[in-house]
């Protein structure tokens, strides 16, 4: 049976079964597929998302993730949409300025920042990350302090008391963290209770906080709130986020910067 012959229902099994396998997809490469108008696959993904079998977004479908009550390791998500980590990366070292303290979260898209820094000059760079030391200490320009404590292998970062005992006693110019999930309702989450309440100890040691995210993160679901979004002063994410939720952002004042 060709993709023309298919029913309303079979398309739409389908569809769940290549938003499952892919992660996300596109209304246009539904509507090349399936040789169907975009306004029909439209309605598809409209009904499927009202029986919670997708997610919409803008432009296509993503799957319906689970909570997430673990860290994925780094080095598993240093992969996932690499091309906007280093385009939000870009995006947020522009708002640093020489001579300023920053502190950057460990992650993935911390580390995009940290490696767009190499332009800068007179920086102090605070981290609990191994692998933002390490670049940053390859670039060779900046002081960089690591904060103490346990290391978390697959997290190649420190946690722990004794980094929140050393955070609480530093005040910075500019944060920087990324999230595991974000929401214009439950704010900005985190997999853990621990995780949480250590991004939350971050956030604390400067006026100026600067999220940076991809946009997929806003289609996930994570254990832990760390706090409102409303906390930050600037969102950092790719241009693949939903108008919808753009406006949310916007509303609550917040410097939405899309790249």
């Amino acid at each position: 049976m060709s993709n023309i012959d298919l029913t309303t229902f079979e398309r739409q099994e389908q569809i769940v079964e290549l938003v499952n396998v892919q992660g996300r997809i596109t209304v246009a490469d539904l509507s090349e597929r399936f040789h169907m108008s975009e306004t029909t696959i439209r309605r598809d993904l409209a009904a499927l998302a009202a029986r919670n079998l997708v997610r919409r977004t803008h432009g296509g479908a993503t799957r319906v993730g689970t909570v997430a009550t673990s860290e994925i390791p780094i080095v598993q998500r240093q992969g996932e949409h690499a091309a906007e980590k280093e385009r939000i990366g870009a995006a947020a070292a522009e708002m640093i300025q020489d001579g300023e303290t920053v502190l950057i979260a460990g992650g993935s898209t911390g580390q995009a920042v940290a490696r767009h820094l190499n332009a800068h000059s007179g920086l102090t760079v605070i981290t609990e990350s191994l692998l933002l030391t390490q670049e940053l200490l390859r670039q060779g320009q900046h002081q960089v302090m690591m904060l103490g404590g346990m290391v978390n292998p697959d997290e190649q970062a420190v946690r722990g008391t004794l980094a929140r005992q050393m955070l609480v006693q530093l005040c910075v110019d500019k944060v920087i963290i990324g999230a595991r999930a974000v929401s214009a309702t439950r704010g900005i989450s985190a997999e853990t209770p621990e995780e949480a309440e250590f991004l939350r100890t971050f956030l604390e040691c400067g006026e100026h906080r600067i999220l940076v995210t991809d946009s997929s993160k806003f289609h996930l679901s994570a254990l832990a709130t760390i706090a409102p979004l409303n906390i930050v002063n600037t969102v950092v994410t790719d241009t693949d986020l939903d108008d919808d939720i753009a406006r949310q952002v916007r509303d609550m004042d917040i410097y939405l910067v899309q790249v």
